[in-house]
């Protein structure tokens, strides 16, 4: 089988311009992983962030949290970690309570493993009366 110029000059561009999308991909992907992220939001009464280095499909999310209260209402705050799996189930893990009242913040290290996989990631924040939920709010990554 020969190749005509035309085509074999074809094949070789087409080559290149792929092998440029995969530096390309990988160069992409190396500077993500630099730049930490951080899901925050606010509701009345309360704010709360958390922070990862976390970046793509993984089964284990290291973390930082904070909850923030920040009105005297005598109501307290909660954050937690949300998270989807590789088919888009959304796991609401374990609330994290601040009763420290108004003005003070609720800071914590944890992580969370999910054997299906952490795909998207995110944080909730509310505001409680007793185990009554008031107002909250939600952010994902």
């Amino acid at each position: 089988m020969s190749m005509s110029k035309s085509n074999l000059r074809r094949t070789v561009q087409l080559g290149a311009t792929a092998l440029g999308a995969l530096v390309l991909t990988v160069a992409t992907s190396n500077v993500a992983q630099a730049n930490p992220t951080q899901a925050e939001c606010s509701t009345t009464g309360a704010y709360g962030y958390i922070y990862s280095d976390f970046y793509g499909a993984d089964t284990r999310l290291d973390f930082s949290m904070t909850v923030f209260d920040s009105l005297a209402d005598g109501h307290h705050v909660r954050a937690r970690l949300i998270t989807k799996d590789v088919n888009g189930v959304r796991k609401n893990w374990p609330w994290h309570a601040n009763y420290g009242g108004n003005n003070t913040s609720l800071d914590l290290n944890s992580y969370a493993i999910n054997s299906s996989g952490i795909f998207d990631w995110g944080v909730q924040v509310a505001r409680y009366e007793g185990d009554t939920l008031l107002n909250s709010c939600t952010n994902w990554i």
